[in-house]
Parts: C-alpha cells; sequence; structure tokens
C-alpha cells in the first residue's frame, strides 16, 4: 500500500534503559499484524534487539527502524537504547522523527535519563507523547508517576487513557477519547473495546473533562464550540490534541502494560491520529553560496534525503538508513552525495523491521526507509537530486567522556586494529580514533566505559586481536607569563662554507588561544628579509619541542630586534638553528610554566549523592559553579575539572552514584599549573622521554 507524507507518522521511543521500550515495540508490531507473535527480550527474538551484543545483554545498543500500517497510516518506529552511553543513536533518531514516545516506568517514574532525554527534546522544541508502562507490576501507581512528571516538567500534561487498577490489581485502562475500557485479556488476544466499570464513571468523567478542556485549547473554533455546549465530538477532541501536540503546548500522557499486550491499541489509535506528520513541517537546508532554503516535505519538489544513520551488515553489506525530506525515491534514481559531489544510482529501496529488509517500489517525502551498498554515503551526508545540490543541517551530536589508547600487539596486527576502528566510526559517530602526534599515542573515545568496552570485546572476540589499553597522556602545553630577551650565534666552520646566524629577540606573554605571533623590528639591513623565514622555522620548531616538559609551547609573541649575517656562510638553515637557540635562551628568563587543559563538566545525579559527587570533585581540584534542581530528587553540578583527573570519572561516577549518575564533559581552555603538580608532571614526562629512547 502506498501513503502520502500527510499518512505518515514517524515516532521515537525514547526513555530510560529498563522502562520496557523494546517491549512495547514487539506488542505493536503483534497488534499491527507485522510479526506472528510478539517476543520477549529473554528470548533474543526480539524485532529491534537483533545483534549478538544486544542477546547477550539484554539490552538496546542501537536505534533498531520497525514499521507497522494502521488504519490507513503508516507509523514508523524507531526503538532507541536507554542507556547513556548510547546516546548518540537518540540524536540520530531524533534528527529522523517528527515527536517523541518518552516510555516511563509506573514504578520508577521520572528517571536520570528521562530528565536528560527531556532537556533533548525542549532543545528541539519537539513534540512528545508519554506512555506509562507497566502498571502491572507490584507498587506501581499511575497517579504518583502523573505527579511526578507534572512535579518535574515545565508541561501542561493530558491524560489520555487512565488505568483501571494497578499492581496485581491491575486489569486495563479507559480510553477517554472513545469513551471505552479496553480489559486486560489473553495475551495472544488483542485489545477489544468495552463497557467502563461502574465505579469508575466519577473518575473517567472527570479526567475526560480535562482532557477536552487541554483539546479545546489547542483550537480558538473548538474553545468557542466548548464553551457553547460545553464538551466536543470525539474528532473534535483529537483534533485539538493534534493542534496541541503539533505545536508543543500539550503533552498527552497514556498507559498500559507492553508485558501483557494492554492500553497498546489505544496508543496505536492515538499516534496515527494525533501524532504530527511531515507535511506539518519544514526543513532547513542550503545552497553552495550557504544560503538558506526551506524545504516543505513534498513529493512535488526535487528529491533530498538525509543519512541519519549507517549500519555494517555482514550479509546485506552497508546499509543507510535514509529520511527523505522532499521529493520521491524510488529504484533507478540518480542522486548526488552533495559531500563528495558525487552521482550515486540508487538501485533498490527498502523499509526495515529490525534487520529484516523489505523492498518497496519507492519512498516518498517524509518517509524513512534504507539503501544498501552505496559505499561512498556516510552518516550526516545528503542525497539530493543533481538538479538542486543543496545540503541538510548534520546530526548535533555530544563530545566523547571517556577515552583509552591503545596498543596492538604487533605491526600485522595494528593495521587489522586500525581498519576495523575506522569501520566503527562509520557506523558510531559518538565513537572517534585518533593519533596524537605529541603523545605518540592511538587514542579511541566514546559515551563511557561501557561503550568502550564492548567495542573492545567485539574487536578481540571477532577479529582474534591480541590489544592493550592504558589510560592515556594528556596533552599539556608551556607558556610564558613575561617578557624576555636573548641573543643567539649559530656558528659551525666544517671546511669550505661554514654556516653563521645572529639573532637577537624579545618575546612576549600572547593573550590564551592568541598561539604565536612573528614579526620583523630589524632596521637596516642588520638581516635581510630572506632570512625571516628561517628564523620563524626555527622559532616554530623550538615552540614545539617545549622546554620544561617536552610539550609544546604556546601564547608567545616573538619579535626579531636584531641579528647579524655574514656575506658566504649565512643560510636560511643557519638562521633557523639560531632562531632556535635565541628561543632557548630567553624561555630560561621568561617564567615558563605548565599548561593543563581544563574541561567544563556537567554531572546528573540523585541528590543522595551529591555529597559526594562534591566531595569526589574538591579532591579532582575541580571548582563547581554552581547547582541547578532539576526537580524529583535530581540535581545538575556544573563544575570545571582539569583534563587530568577526568580520565577515569567515567568509572568513579558509576562506583560513587551505584550506577545512576551521568556526565557530559567538553574541553574548556587551558590554565597554569604550578608547585607539587607541574613538578610531578614534569619528572614523569622525562622519565617518559628517556624511556622512549
Amino acid at each position: 500500500m502506498s501513503f502520502t507524507t500527510a499518512d505518515i507518522k514517524n515516532v521515537a521511543i525514547i526513555g530510560h534503559s529498563g522502562t520496557g521500550k523494546t517491549t512495547l515495540l514487539e506488542q505493536v508490531l503483534y497488534n499491527g499484524g507485522v510479526i506472528p507473535k510478539a517476543e520477549s527480550i529473554d528470548t533474543g527474538k526480539t524485532v529491534s534487539d537483533y545483534t549478538d551484543e544486544e542477546i547477550e545483554r539484554q539490552i538496546s545498543i542501537h536505534t533498531a527502524l520497525a514499521h507497522v500500517e494502521w488504519n490507513n497510516h503508516e507509523l514508523n518506529l524507531l526503538d532507541t537504547p536507554g542507556i547513556a552511553d548510547f546516546v548518540g543513536e537518540v540524536v540520530a533518531t531524533l534528527r529522523a522523527a517528527e515527536s517523541a514516545l518518552m516510555v516511563v516506568g509506573a514504578r520508577s517514574g521520572v528517571q536520570i535519563e528521562t530528565i536528560k532525554l527531556w532537556r533533548r527534546l525542549d532543545n528541539r522544541k519537539m513534540p512528545r507523547t508519554v506512555f506509562i508502562n507497566k502498571l502491572d507490576v507490584d507498587r506501581a501507581s499511575f497517579d504518583t508517576t502523573f505527579s511526578d512528571l507534572n512535579e518535574k516538567f515545565d508541561k501542561t500534561f493530558v491524560p489520555v487513557t487512565i488505568p483501571i487498577g494497578s499492581g496485581a490489581d491491575f486489569k486495563g485502562v479507559v480510553n477517554l477519547i472513545e469513551n471505552q475500557a479496553y480489559l486486560v485479556h489473553d495475551k495472544v488476544a488483542k485489545d477489544q473495546p468495552s463497557e467502563i466499570p461502574a465505579d469508575m464513571m466519577e473518575q473517567v468523567q472527570e479526567y475526560r473533562l480535562t482532557m477536552i478542556e487541554s483539546a479545546a485549547e489547542g483550537d480558538d473554533e473548538l474553545m468557542e464550540k466548548y464553551f457553547e455546549e460545553g464538551t466536543l465530538t470525539e474528532d473534535e477532541i483529537r483534533r485539538g490534541l493534534l493542534e496541541g501536540l503539533r505545536d508543543n503546548k500539550i503533552v498527552p500522557v497514556l498507559c498500559g502494560s507492553a508485558e501483557l499486550n494492554n492500553g497498546v491499541t489505544s496508543l496505536l489509535n492515538f499516534l496515527i491520529n494525533n501524532a504530527p506528520s511531515p507535511a506539518t513541517y519544514k526543513e532547513l537546508a542550503f545552497d553552495k553560496e550557504e544560503n538558506e532554503i526551506e524545504l516543505p516535505f513534498s513529493p512535488d519538489e526535487p528529491f533530498c534525503s538525509i543519512v541519519f544513520k549507517t549500519s555494517i551488515d555482514q550479509f546485506s553489506g552497508k546499509l543507510s538508513f535514509i529520511k527523505v525530506i522532499d521529493g520521491v525515491l524510488s529504484a533507478d534514481t540518480e542522486t548526488l552525495n552533495y559531500r563528495e559531489d558525487k552521482k550515486e544510482k540508487i538501485t533498490k529501496v527498502f523499509k526495515a523491521n529490525g534487520r529484516k529488509l523489505n523492498e518497496v517500489k519507492e519512498l516518498v517525502a517524509g518517509d524513512i526507509g534504507v539503501i544498501t551498498k552505496v559505499e561512498s554515503l556516510h552518516t550526516n551526508d545528503t542525497l539530493c537530486s543533481p538538479e538542486r545540490r543543496i545540503r541538510l543541517k548534520p546530526l548535533a551530536l555530544p563530545n566523547p567522556v571517556y577515552a583509552l589508547t591503545v596498543i596492538a600487539a604487533d605491526r600485522n596486527s595494528e593495521d587489522k586494529l586500525n581498519d576495523f576502528l575506522h569501520r566503527i566510526t562509520e557506523e558510531d559517530l559518538t565513537f572517534n580514533v585518533s593519533f596524537n602526534a605529541e603523545t605518540k599515542e592511538s587514542v579511541i573515545s566514546g559515551m563511557g566505559e561501557l561503550h568502550i568496552n564492548m567495542i573492545l570485546n567485539r574487536i578481540k572476540e571477532k577479529q582474534k586481536l591480541d590489544i592493550h589499553t592504558k589510560t592515556p597522556r594528556v596533552a599539556y602545553r608551556e607558556t610564558i607569563t613575561k617578557p624576555a630577551g636573548a641573543e643567539y650565534t649559530h656558528k659551525k666552520q666544517t671546511g669550505g662554507h661554514g654556516q653563521f646566524g645572529r639573532v637577537v629577540i624579545e618575546i612576549r606573554p600572547l593573550e590564551r588561544g592568541e598561539q604565536f605571533s612573528f614579526e620583523n623590528a630589524i632596521r637596516g639591513q642588520a638581516v635581510s628579509k630572506g632570512y625571516m623565514p628561517g628564523i620563524e622555522k626555527g622559532l616554530r620548531e623550538g615552540m614545539e619541542e617545549g622546554y620544561l616538559a617536552g610539550y609544546p609551547l604556546v601564547d608567545i609573541g616573538a619579535t626579531i630586534v636584531d641579528g647579524k649575517e655574514h656575506p658566504v656562510d649565512s643560510s636560511e638553515m643557519a638562521f633557523k638553528q639560531a632562531g632556535k637557540g635565541a628561543l632557548k635562551e630567553a624561555l630560561g628568563k621568561a617564567d615558563p610554566v605548565l599548561l593543563e587543559p581544563m574541561m567544563n563538566l556537567r554531572v546528573f545525579v540523585d541528590n543522595q549523592y551529591l555529597g559526594d559527587i562534591l566531595s569526589d570533585l574538591s579532591s579532582k581540584r575541580g571548582r563547581v559553579h554552581g547547582q541547578e534542581d532539576l526537580g524529583g530528587g535530581i540535581m545538575q553540578v556544573n563544575a570545571e575539572v582539569p583534563q587530568a583527573e577526568m580520565l577515569r570519572y567515567a568509572i568513579d561516577l558509576r562506583s560513587l552514584t551505584s550506577g545512576t549518575g551521568s556526565f557530559e564533559l567538553e574541553f574548556d581552555h587551558y590554565e597554569a599549573v604550578r608547585g607539587k603538580i607541574a613538578e610531578e608532571i614534569i619528572t614523569k614526562s622525562k622519565e617518559e622521554a628517556k624511556g622512549g629512547e
């Protein structure tokens, strides 16, 4: 069946780990007739958790794409991981969806990742619906969780379904739009509407009135009718909720038990009728001159799409997950990879349900699908019509927070290791591989210890490579704190032409971040201008070699004030050595200091751990700039901490908070470090330099 852009709904399923997202997707696919049976996670047969690591660990690691046809609409669902280490998957998913379904546990309520994900939705101004799951577990409470949402988030929450009982007494849900009950049944059966229990009628009327009032507020015409008649029809309620949700004025709340397959039909009906479609949005793009263009999600426009995820499958090869923004993509379409400026002919187009690919005739504007074996494509690439060369905004991914140095056992293993690591970076943009020329180390970095360890395990088990890891060296810098001057004569006689160059320089500290400036202030012809490039090269080389501990010097201004040349023995090389020697002489008088990288840190923790976190940051030479109460006992601590103290923070924080805390980290600036700490760094650096000789 073919669908128009208005018939398509793209929804990201997000939430804290363990809230039942994967189980909920299984039931949605079962109810929609996509799969014959909803599998539990422990069977290892769920549609969305299909990789070896996901099956073994029984957690979601990658976003899985699935789709279901329901009431003449197409619902694309993207099931995301709930563990902070895999947040890159969530960021990519939000780029491809128009709205999110936040799954919250009826017993656990709002958790740390719920809050962090909510902030991401706020930053994107993205509509969202909440599904309160697991109402059948002990101590589950819809009312407590609903209050928790209201307490922690500044939004208008609107109940759409409410439970009949909870815990062992959970008997089903009441759909307030349809004014029908859906009772718990045999899991193999599907939700069927029935009469609302008589003892709930008063409660239902109260909740329904709240919902109708919220729906009326979404549209002036509906508000007028509501004032006149005191109620709205089912279609009018849906229209008001759709507009309120799309404009991000309200957050509809549904509930049920994915485990018992209850509340799923109501959820499906709601998403199909009320989730915003791509047809109501516009996408921002840029032409070659970087002019902004608004794309209308129209099948009548020239083709344009973005690759929001890449996966490399051992059987299907490279899979590029794309969101079509404009136009229609069908087999044999000729497209252009904007980044590579390379034409690509698409031979086949697919829709996905987990790892299963189904070939389709076409993908229209707003739809999500997969194309295979286009080797030039990477995540973030724009694939467009050759007639309209434009690029779409890339994903805004978080910075890695945990790094390790990797060392292969031998040269042969090193080549294999590098190939494999770079293949992973294609699939996972939050995983970085770099060679630090300064520290001579290959460094891998990611979103946490679990993230990195899983990649290392894949290397050891699947590639059979013998590798070692260690904590990376910190890239310190050196600078000066006061002006100084020096002169140096480079003189060498070796028979025939000798080498001669004399340089007099003055150096001064620059503002942090200015790096280096070079000025020739010689008056007259003491040194020819042709030798200045040689002097500058010598200064730059000297700065690279460092002075105190072999770390590069930064933020130094150098002025050549005098010098002397020889008519026969002077050369660019001689003046390069003279410049280098003069710098070394001057540095000894300029009070050189060591600089260390300082990081901006944001820690998210339960209030009960706040004291331990503050104490730990103090022991790490951290400066706490403030605390923010995110509501419901969740605190955000903002601090500035030396990078050297953060190298194992992913492990330290896990230990301090029993695995519940998380953090974000980004480089901010370099800062002088003195005293005993500086002495220790210098001594260690000199020892390492001797060991490497």
